[in-house]
């Protein structure tokens, strides 16, 4: 018994259901226009919580990187929530670091030369490709950031879609990231979009949570 119980406490739903409520408790008062410094923390941890699982469940390099992706994406939503000056370039430059960490990660076991990994890749550089011609020329000053940030994310997800491991739901993680930060940067600079922050909240939510997950399959 002793011995089985790690992977006994490893297997708790007692984490992975805390996040989704902890997350839909977020989502539901920022859609109500629930305001205060404490909404910045309660943002925040979800992503906590899904740091104590990678602590838990995930091993060596690939823990490691994990754990500083999700801290630097608690501090972009911390940064994001509270509103000061340039707090934007604060947490997008927070969540490109994040970005970075997590294509590090991905692109240690990637394999670009196999038919899946096609599969996988050209569309999302069609995506990026037509986001990038959407965005870019209404970003105004911007425009370097937001480009830098573009090719991070882009990286992070062609590396989850070359990974050589049971990577489905890794690269199901990286494109709904993706998504997030496409209605991000449309709801910001094209075009206010109806419930945007509602669907950002929910997608990065997901996409983390994924991510997560994904990653633990791939050690499987």
């Amino acid at each position: 018994m002793i011995v089985n119980a790690p992977a006994a406490h490893q297997s708790s739903p007692f984490l992975p259901c805390t996040f989704v409520l902890c997350a839909a408790l977020f989502v539901l008062l920022d859609g109500l226009g629930v305001t205060g410094l404490w909404m910045a923390s309660l943002k925040a941890l979800p992503i906590a919580i899904l740091a104590q699982l990678a602590l838990r469940q995930l091993y060596g390099l690939s823990r490691s990187l994990t754990l500083a992706a999700l801290a630097f994406s608690a501090l972009g939503d911390v940064l994001l929530e509270i509103t000061f000056t340039h707090h934007f370039i604060f947490g997008l430059g927070a969540f490109l670091l994040a970005q970075l960490l997590y294509a590090a990660n991905f692109l240690r076991h990637a394999d670009f030369r196999n038919r899946r990994s096609l599969m996988r890749i050209l569309p999302v550089i069609l995506c990026a490709l037509v986001l990038a011609r959407l965005i870019l020329p209404v970003t105004g000053e911007l425009a370097p950031a937001v480009l830098f940030y573009l090719l991070a994310i882009v990286a992070m997800a062609l590396g989850a879609a070359a990974h050589r491991g049971n990577s489905g739901l890794l690269f199901t993680g990286a494109i709904t990231f993706m998504l997030s930060d496409t209605l991000i940067a449309l709801n910001k600079f094209v075009t206010p979009l109806p419930l945007a922050d509602t669907a950002i909240m929910l997608t990065y939510y997901s996409a983390q949570f994924a991510i997560l997950y994904g990653i633990r399959r791939t050690q499987a």
